[in-house]
Order: C-alpha cells, then structure tokens, then sequence
C-alpha cells in the first residue's frame, strides 16, 4: 500500500478507539417509608430488580448493605437475613410469597431469588425488607411473560451503550414516563444488549466514576485506567447502579440482559484484552468480570427450563482460579485450547432463550466469549489502514476470515493491498467465529424448532454491514468494513447462518443489536455485494434494528471529533449546512452509509443534495433503510401474529437535559415488518418519522 493510502486511512479514523471513549421520578412510594437513614443499619444504595421472566417464575434481586456509624461505607462481611415479600396487589394487603433469604458478604451483600409457581401474564409487586424494617425506597413491579399458546401482543424495549461518565440515562426516564402514560404502550421488558458497565474510566465528562479499588492501566503512557480485580467490577457495578433513573427502570419492568465487550475489557475475544499489544491475557480479569455480572444482573441460568425442545446450556457463575498465561491470535482453533482461557470462559454461560406466548421466540447470544480473534491481527491492519480493527479493506477481511477454505481451500500467502503484499496470517486456520461451534449448533436448533410466529435474535454486535467507498473519492483506497469487531468481519459465520435461515425456509427473522453508537435498520441478506436495493430485498431473509446508545458518545460525534476539519476526509462526516438553512455540523455520515462517498463529498462540495444523489452509489449498503449517526436513546417492538412495529426513539443529547426533566424526544422512527408466508419476501416499511428527520431526510430533495 502507498503512502498516501495509508495516510488517507489512518487520518480519516485516527480516533477510532472513541467507542472505547456525559431528579427521580418515583414508581411507587411505601405506604409506610423506610425509616431516616441516619437511623437504619441497612440500606440498598442499588435499589432492586427483576429478570428473565418466564411464564411461572422470576429472578428477583437487590443489594443492601449494613451500615457502621464509624465508617458510613457499607459493610457486607456479614451475611444479611432480609425479608422477601411477592404480592399481587401493590399494597401488598395479600403477599403470596413470604420467605426469608441471605444476602451474603460473599456476594457482596447482593441477592438472586428465583420465584417459581408463578401465573402466567400477571404483574406481582415485591419488596426486600432488612432486619430493622428497612426497605427500598419502591416497592418492585414484574411481570410474568404469557403461556406459550397465548395469542397476545408483545412489547419490549431494548437498549445498548451506557457510559456512566457520559451523560444521564434521560433514556430511561423517558421509558417509565411512556409506560405511566395513559396513551403509552405498557412495556412487558426490557431487553439490554450490552455494554451496561464500562470497564475503564475516560468514556465522557458529564459525571464521574471515583477511581478503583485495585486497577490496571493501558496506553502509551500508561495513564488509562481499567477494571482489574473483582473489587473493581463490582465497584463499577455499584455507580452505575446508583442512578435513580436506572434504578427505577430496573424496579419498574424486568430486564433481559446479555452482555457486550465492556462488561469485560473493550473489543474483547474469549479471555484475551485488546489493550495496546491486542492479545494480553486477561483470563483472571474475565472471570472477574463474570462474576461480577452474575451477581448484579438478575437471570436465570441454571434455572432455566429452555426453549424451543432445546435443553438449556446457560449456567450459573461458577468460582473459578486461573491464571493468565498467553493466548496467541494464530490458534488453528476458533475456541483457544489454553486451559485457563476455557476455565474463564466456561465460569459462567449465559446464552439462553425464551418464549413470549405464541408470537415470539427471543433468542439471546454471546458475541464475545466464542468468537475467534478479529480475522485481521491488529499489527497488520495498522500497517495496511492505520488502526486495530477499523477501515479494513473488504479485500483484505474475505481472504483472512475464510482461512484455509477461501478459494475452494487454496488460499494466497499473500493479499495485494496497494503496492504492497500482505502475508495472509490465516491461510491455515478455519474460518472465523463470533459464537463457537456450541452455541452455533444450539442456535441453529432453537431457531428451527420454534413454532413462534417470529424468531427474534438478540446479541450485542450487528449483523448488518456498514461499509465505506472510500475508492469512490480516492484512487488509492478501496471498500473498507468499517469495524472488523461487528458481523461484518465474521462473513464466513454470518453467511452460514444466514443459509441456514434461508435453506430451512425459516421466516420472520427479526436482529435486534446494539454496540455501533448509531441507530440504523434495513434487511439482512444471505449475501451481500448486491448492486441495488431490490438485489438486497430478492435476497433478504428477515430484518435488523439496531439501537444507539443510552448515553455513550454518537459515532457521529466520536468521529467529528476525531478527524481534523481541514481533513479531505472531514466532508465524508460532516458539513456546514447553515447557509442552506442546515445545521452547522450536518450528519454527513448518514449519506455516506446510504449513498456513497461521493454522493458525500458532492453535498459538501455544492450544499445540493439533488446534485449528491445524482451520483449516489446504487451498490452502497442497499441493505440499509435508514441511518442516524448522531442518536441517544432506546427503541421499542411491538409483537403480534401480524407482524413487527420497531420504534426508534431519538432524545436530545444526555449532556443537554437536566436529570430532573423528562427529555422529549427530537424524533420517533417507525417501521413495520408484517409477518410473510411462503414465496413472499421481506416487506419492511418505513421510516415513519415524527419530529425533525435525520439529515439527509430532513432536507427537500430538491
């Protein structure tokens, strides 16, 4: 590759590690409140949750701690009896379930309870009650989900992306106000996709997180500050969990919980951290890790009765010593054979399924603890595009994921990338892998054997690819894979599902995903290269929304701030549209991922966006059916025999609304998906959009 090559990439996302980068409104108050905390020995500083609802049970959980006047940080060496209390009624006149459970020291003062014998589609109020009469300051609301033959409407929320130092979850106060609203649809949960901690410190200004118990560092310098140790985890766990607004969302609607990469380490790979070298071990930390989240995140594991005919294979945390010895990239296995990455790894397992009566099957994956190595190592892909996993040439991203089976199993030793020739470093490796070959199988199975009207996969990364043209404006550079750490750099894998799907003639396949700090939907393919929209449509097999973040930065914003205004490549992002009655940084962005980069450069060039679409490029994602790069907020499904309504819901900025107001939304997307019988194809509608559009949708085509 020529210099100019390199340089046109490694300037355009010099800043790519940005994904690695600002009052309470009570559900409902006790009758009788807790008493003054100055005069309590107890208090539950995290509030408390529900999880995993199933027609006849629920995980419950809380944390308390025991106070000492000496030292006002709790103490939880001591295990603490605490009452458990489940009602029908929300006066709790008649309690159903009455038992006594211990909050151990071990777990850092943290409960699980999994309530079983429970009725179908009910709504119990519960509340956990200290020694002293202390409590919670709400009493908590679940809901059991329908029977499997029941024919009735299903709508979840699902979320993605909090950085705690990034702004506030307005997000979720804007839910808990749709949900009291008498015009709102009542929400039956809430699915998270991940990243519901970050693991180190830097992420945003808006608030803080107080340093580490313990801590590592990473960087140049040495001078960032990661999660090491269990202490530091569940240190995490305990200031994210101290926001009310996420505090009364978990009390108000049970959670459906999987998890990303910064629940462990950013970018992560089985047990392997992709701090500066890529691939230090980090096997201790992930076992941290997983413990942690199983004692802050309500779900049912062991417990689980499995879906589908298929028999469950999540299971609880399980205490684990290893040590962290090497885990090369160049393993011939997909799951590293290194004893201590597979005891980390198998500590805890929580891909699971569940139905939501005759409409839906909810199949969760793990996109982080089976998947191999990012298909290009990181030392290549700085000399050939300037960053760890950013910018790929799609080239580049085919011969290496493919390993030894690209080209009917005769691959290159080298790939040509410019001037230059690359050593393929995967020719003798099997394909690349995002969910092992395990939960693969186990996904394949859960897929076909469910008779639910839709099949609905929740996992962190997309499926969708968000790829860049970068040829189109520069003759040294070619189609990059805008991040290899998402399905667009596992293409081997995702095509095998996506046959899988087709093959078995597997209808109404809805991806629900998070992790890209964008909001974007469109149709998922069996292959992609399509040269237009109907190319995409003939060969879609179902659909995906992806969400944005509650308060991590936008990419949009991320990149803006990442790329030099005086870069050639600035006016692939933004634009200043204020002379044409635009904003003054315009989301080009969005017309790069929908149009091209040509069709971005003319808009910036000219301000004409009839001139832009002009030269669009018919080939450039035609998949895609909306984008908005510079998102915060959440989305919502409604689920019925007739089909899909996904609903985007676009707030202002988490910088920009004071806690104590409910944030309006600058915009809501629609689209529906009816349900399709034999021969028909995919048919999504939409965007809807009320409020102000999304550039390049908020301008006249004139």
């Amino acid at each position: 590759m020529n210099t100019s090559r390199r340089a046109f990439l490694s300037t355009f996302l010099k800043g790519a590690g940005c994904f690695a980068v600002a009052a309470s409104l009570p559900m409902s108050v006790d009758v009788e409140p807790p008493p003054a905390p100055q005069a309590s020995r107890y208090r539950f500083p995290q509030g408390l949750a529900s999880g995993d609802p199933l027609p006849n049970a629920v995980m419950l959980w809380t944390r308390v701690e025991q106070v000492d006047g000496e030292t006002p940080e709790g103490r939880t060496e001591a295990a603490v009896p605490l009452n458990l209390q489940v009602s029908e009624d929300e006066s709790f006149s008649t309690v159903i379930v009455d038992r006594t459970v211990d909050a151990p020291g071990s777990s850092d003062g943290t409960v699980r309870v999994f309530v079983q014998n429970l009725t179908p589609r009910t709504t119990y109020y519960y509340r956990f009650i200290a020694p002293d009469g202390t409590r919670p300051s709400v009493v908590g609301r679940t809901r059991t989900a329908p029977a499997r033959t029941d024919d009735v409407p299903v709508c979840l929320a699902f979320a993605s992306c909090q950085a705690y130092e990034a702004g506030n979850y307005g997000a979720y106060r804007w839910l808990i106000e749709e949900d009291a609203s008498t015009s709102g649809r009542s929400i039956d949960v809430v699915l998270h996709l991940g990243d519901f901690i970050y693991e180190a410190l830097g992420y945003g200004t808006a608030r803080s997180v107080p340093d580490f118990p313990d801590g590592g560092s990473h960087g140049d310098d040495g001078s960032q500050r990661h999660a090491k140790t269990l202490a530091d985890y569940r240190h995490l766990y305990k200031t994210y969990l101290s926001d009310s607004d996420l505090q009364e969302a978990r009390a108000r609607f049970p959670f459906v919980n999987i998890w990303d990469d910064h629940e462990f380490t950013n970018d992560a790979w089985q047990s392997a951290a992709t701090y500066d070298a890529g691939r230090e071990p980090a096997q201790k930390r992930k076992v941290a890790a997983n413990r942690a989240w199983f004692e802050f995140i309500p779900a049912v594991l062991s417990d689980h009765p499995g879906s589908a005919g298929q028999t469950s294979q999540a299971r609880d945390y399980k205490d684990t010593p290893v040590e962290n010895n090497a885990l090369p990239e160049t393993s011939t296995e997909g799951l590293h054979p290194e004893p201590n990455n597979r005891s980390a790894i198998e500590s805890l397992t929580i891909y699971r399924s569940f139905r939501w009566g005759k409409h839906l099957e909810l199949t969760l994956t793990d996109t982080r603890s089976y998947r191999s190595a990012h298909p290009v190592p990181p030392e290549i892909n700085r000399q050939i595009a300037g960053t760890d996993r950013y910018l790929t040439p799609l080239s580049v991203v085919e011969v290496f994921d493919a390993g030894r089976t690209y080209d009917d199993g005769c691959p290159p030793a080298t790939v040509s990338v410019g001037d230059q020739e690359v050593p393929n470093a995967r020719r003798h490796h099997p394909p690349g892998t995002m969910l092992g070959e395990r939960q693969k199988s186990w996904w394949k199975a859960t897929m076909q054997a469910s008779d639910a009207t839709w099949k609905v996969w929740g996992h962190s990364v997309p499926t969708l690819p968000m790829r860049l043209d970068l040829g189109a404006v520069n003759p040294d550079a070619e189609t990059v894979v805008f991040t290899t750490d998402t399905w667009d750099g596992y293409l081997s894998e995702r095509a095998e599902l996506m046959a899988f799907l087709d093959d078995h003639d597997i209808r109404n396949v809805v991806s629900l995903s998070g992790d890209n700090h964008n909001s974007f939907a469109g149709v998922i393919c069996r292959q992609y290269g399509h040269e237009n929209a109907d190319e995409a449509v003939a060969d879609a097999v179902g659909a995906e929304f992806s969400v944005c973040g509650i308060s991590s930065p936008s990419v949009f914003q991320a990149l803006v701030q990442a790329v030099d205004a005086d870069s050639a490549f600035h006016s692939l992002i933004t634009h200043d549209a204020s002379a044409t009655g635009g904003k003054k940084r315009e989301e080009t962005l969005n017309l790069t991922f929908l149009h091209g980069a040509k069709a971005a450069a003319t808009v910036a060039k000219t301000g004409r966006l009839d001139q832009a679409l002009s030269v669009a490029n018919e080939a450039q994602n035609p998949h895609l059916r909306y984008v908005d790069s510079n998102a915060y907020g959440l989305a919502l499904v409604e689920i019925d025999g007739d089909g899909v309504d996904a609903d985007f819901v676009t707030i202002p900025p988490p910088t920009e609304v004071p806690r104590t107001t409910t944030p309006d939304p600058l915009r809501r997307t629609r689209f529906h998906l009816p349900a399709r019988t034999p021969g028909e194809p995919v048919d999504l509608q939409g965007p809807e959009i009320s409020g102000h559009p999304p550039f390049p949708l908020s301008r006249p085509h004139e």
